[in-house]
């Protein structure tokens, strides 16, 4: 709901990265994503170095 919300204002991306968190690696999302055609990139969970770009921006 969130992606589509997402979508609207910002055009559907070619990919996406996040960590290897649960929410992020269920086969529903897995589906969601390959039906829009994106790629889905994963970094490691719960990891400042790994996803440093999410983390600045969250001021973590």
């Amino acid at each position: 709901k969130h992606f589509l919300m997402v979508f609207a204002n910002l055009g559907v991306p070619k990919s996406i990265k996040t960590d290897n968190g649960p929410a992020y690696v269920s086969k529903q999302l897995r589906s969601f994503f390959q039906e829009w055609g994106i790629k889905h990139h994963t970094g490691i969970p719960h990891s400042p170095t790994g996803q440093s770009i999410i983390e600045r921006t969250h001021q973590t």
